[in-house]
C-alpha cells in the first residue's frame, strides 16, 4: 500500500482543522456532561491533563465527589475551600504542589485454571507548579515520578522526570508550551492501554520534547505541536514529528474534532489521522469517541506501510452525585487492506467518586480477536482501581 491513500485523507483532516478546533480533554474528557468542554478551565496545561488549579480542585470536590460523609449543614463554599493541598490553609502564591496515585488490581481470566492476579502501582506522582507572578502568565510545570515495578525505558524502581514544561499565558487566547509533554493528539483518557494510547505512540510514558501553541476561543480551539521524542529515551528510537488537534462547538453540549500526526525514528515511521466527538447528555452523563487511521511504516526494510484502524468510544452514565456507570468499546485492525486479526474489547462497571480526593473503579472486560484462520478464544478479566489525588 502507497503513501499516497494516507497523504490525501490526512489534507483532508488538516484542512478541517484549520476551519475548526479544540483539543481534547485529559483524564476526565467525560465531564463535558456537567458543562465542562474546556481544560483550561480546571488544568494548569490548556490542554487537559496533569494537575488541576485551585478552581479545579474546588469544582471537583462541590459537583463531582458525592457529599455523603458531609453533613446537611455544611454549604458547597465550606467544602470547595478545604480542597487546597493543605485543607483551607493557603499556600504562598508562587507554589501550588500535587499528589498523584493510582493501582490497579487486576485478574485474568478468572474462573480457569489458568487465572492470574495482581496488583500493579500505575501512577506515582509528584507534581509541583511554580509561578514568576501573581497573575500566573508565567509558570513552570514539572511532575516526577515512581517507576515500581512497570519499567520506565528499562528502568524499574526508580524516580525520573517524566513532563518538564513552561506555561507563558501570552493573552487569553494563546498560549505557548516548551519542554518535556503530553503530545497534542486526540482524547488523553487515562487508560494507557487502550487503542486510542500506547498502541499508537501516545502512552503513558510517551511524553516528547517540543513545543506547543494552543490558540483558543469559545466555540474552537486548535494546538500545534512540534516534538523531538523522549530524552530518556536513546537518539536512534525517539520518535520525532508534529501534530495538530482541534475541536469545535457546534453548540453546548456537543463538540467535533479531529487530530493528525506524523512523526518517525530510524527504524519506524507513524502517520495518525481521527475524527472526535464528545457529547453532554443529562447533567454528569456523557458519550466521547475517537475513531482514526493509523500507518504504520518499517523503515529497516523499507516495506510498503500498513494502514489500519481504530475506535473508541466511552459512554459515561451519572446514576447520582459521585457514582457513575461507565462502559467503554474499543476496535482496532492493524491493517484495512488485507485479512489480518481483528480485536475488539469491551469493558463495563462503576466509576466512584465517594470521597474527596479518592476515586474508585470496578469493571469487567471481554476482549475478542477474530481471524480468517482460526478461532480465538475470549479473554476475560476483572479489575478495581483506587486513585488518590492529593
Amino acid at each position: 500500500m502507497k503513501n499516497n491513500q494516507f497523504s490525501i485523507l490526512l489534507a483532508l483532516l488538516v484542512g478541517s482543522i484549520g476551519l475548526f478546533s479544540s483539543p481534547a480533554a485529559h483524564a476526565y474528557p467525560d465531564f463535558i456532561g456537567y458543562g465542562y468542554s474546556s481544560c483550561v478551565t480546571c488544568h494548569y496545561n490548556s490542554l487537559g491533563g496533569g494537575a488541576l488549579n485551585d478552581y479545579g480542585r474546588a469544582l471537583f470536590a462541590t459537583e463531582i465527589t458525592a457529599r455523603d460523609v458531609f453533613s446537611a449543614s455544611k454549604d458547597e463554599e465550606e467544602i470547595g475551600a478545604q480542597s487546597g493541598f493543605l485543607g483551607s490553609t493557603q499556600l504562598p502564591w508562587w507554589i501550588r504542589p500535587g499528589l498523584k496515585y493510582r493501582g490497579l488490581w487486576l485478574k485474568m481470566d478468572p474462573g480457569s485454571q489458568a487465572t492470574t492476579e495482581r496488583f500493579i502501582n500505575m501512577q506515582n506522582d509528584v507534581n509541583i507548579t511554580a509561578f514568576a507572578d501573581k497573575k500566573q502568565k508565567y509558570a513552570l510545570v514539572s511532575t516526577i515520578s515512581y517507576t515500581g515495578q512497570e519499567p520506565y525505558f528499562g528502568k524499574t524502581n526508580t524516580w525520573f522526570a517524566r513532563e518538564y514544561y513552561a506555561r507563558i499565558k501570552m493573552s487569553n487566547n494563546y498560549w505557548l508550551y516548551i519542554g518535556q509533554m503530553d503530545k497534542a493528539y486526540g482524547i488523553r483518557n487515562i487508560d494507557h492501554t487502550a487503542v486510542n494510547r500506547r498502541a499508537i505512540t501516545l502512552g503513558q510514558y510517551d511524553q516528547s520534547l517540543g513545543a506547543i501553541l494552543h490558540v483558543t476561543y469559545p466555540d474552537w480551539d486548535i494546538a500545534f505541536n512540534y516534538f523531538t521524542g523522549n530524552q530518556a529515551e536513546d537518539e536512534p528510537v525517539r520518535q520525532k514529528g508534529f501534530s495538530a488537534v482541534g475541536e469545535y462547538q457546534v453548540h453546548e453540549g456537543l463538540k467535533v474534532g479531529g487530530s493528525v500526526l506524523s512523526s518517525k525514528n530510524d527504524s519506524t515511521e507513524w502517520n495518525l489521522v481521527a475524527g472526535t466527538m464528545r457529547i453532554g447528555l443529562s447533567k454528569g452523563s456523557s458519550i466521547i469517541a475517537e475513531a482514526g487511521l493509523k500507518q504504520k511504516k518499517d523503515l529497516s526494510t523499507n516495506s510498503d506501510p500498513e494502514l489500519g484502524s481504530y475506535a473508541w468510544v466511552e459512554t459515561l452514565l451519572n446514576l447520582r452525585r459521585g457514582y457513575n456507570f461507565l462502559t467503554i468499546f474499543e476496535h482496532s485492525k492493524n491493517t484495512i487492506k488485507e485479512p489480518s486479526p481483528e480485536s475488539m474489547r469491551l469493558s463495563a462497571g462503576f466509576l466512584f467518586f465517594p470521597l474527596p480526593r479518592i476515586e474508585f473503579r470496578a469493571m469487567a472486560t471481554n476482549a475478542k480477536t477474530y481471524t480468517e484462520t482460526a478461532g480465538v478464544p475470549d479473554a476475560w478479566a476483572l479489575q478495581g482501581q483506587v486513585h488518590v489525588s492529593y
